[in-house]
């Protein structure tokens, strides 16, 4: 894997102490760090249980929100600052070459590019999202007479396009690429996420399983195989303070 970056770098990302939305983007920043030895990577935390003391400073302080006054940012070399993920995620996908390839079937790279977008855009926006909107608002999953409960089937059905569209690769990343794009850490990201939290989300055994290998490749990268034995993924999911409480009572409902 080539990149534009020659010069030694220096990347900071800034989020929150769960997995939140960033979740891609740091399994991004893992592998970068570990095939470009000019990366210099470290991530810099918000801490949710000093949330009420601090961030109400550090949220008015561009130099650690950013513009917009939000997490995640990322500070490149101390001189850029970018905020919002799928900016982030793009970023460094122009960046480090994770835009993937030309192959025979698409031989015109802003086609390309827009094919893989279009993946991403739906692990982040349709999936990932919808997900933390699950875990925000608290879904019970039992009332399927819920309005609300429209989401949880909507991202079934988004999981079940990601792993169709998957299947039909010629290799075990997304459009015929020898190497994972920014779209199949995102992907990945959707669909672990997803069963993390509650597998009704999840389509059918069937239409998971070009995600399941997909979730085996990419543990089994160096970089990513190193950030899980060192047990460094959260278990929080989001910033909510009532959380643990719906998880845990979550939990029991299933049994």
């Amino acid at each position: 894997m080539s990149t534009k970056v020659t010069s030694t770098i220096k990347l900071r990302l800034h989020y929150w102490n769960c997995r939140g939305c960033v979740q891609a983007v740091r399994y991004m920043l893992e592998d970068i760090a570990y095939t470009h030895k000019n990366v210099d990577y470290k991530e810099d935390f918000e801490l949710l249980e000093k949330s009420a003391e601090s961030w109400i400073i550090h949220k008015t302080d561009e130099t650690i929100s950013g513009p917009f006054h939000s997490l995640p940012v990322l500070h490149w070399n101390d001189i850029h600052i970018f905020s919002q993920t799928l900016t982030i995620g793009q970023l460094l996908a122009r960046k480090f070459d994770l835009y993937g390839k030309l192959t025979s079937s698409i031989d015109d790279e802003d086609l390309l590019h827009s094919y893989i977008d279009g993946v991403v855009s739906c692990a982040y926006i349709d999936v990932i999202s919808g997900v933390l909107q699950c875990i925000q608002i608290r879904i019970d999953f039992i009332d399927e007479k819920n309005p609300m409960n429209l989401l949880v089937k909507k991202i079934s059905n988004d999981l079940k396009a990601l792993n169709n569209l998957l299947k039909k690769s010629s290799t075990s990343f997304y459009y015929d690429q020898l190497e994972p794009t920014i779209a199949d850490y995102f992907v990945f990201e959707a669909f672990t996420l997803a069963r993390d939290y509650c597998h009704k989300l999840l389509p059918n055994e069937k239409d998971c399983q070009a995600l399941i290998k997909l979730e085996q490749i990419m543990k089994e990268r160096s970089a990513l195989a190193n950030y899980f034995h060192k047990d460094l993924l959260f278990k929080c999911f989001t910033r909510s303070s009532k959380e643990s409480e719906y998880i845990a009572t979550l939990a029991a409902i299933k049994k």
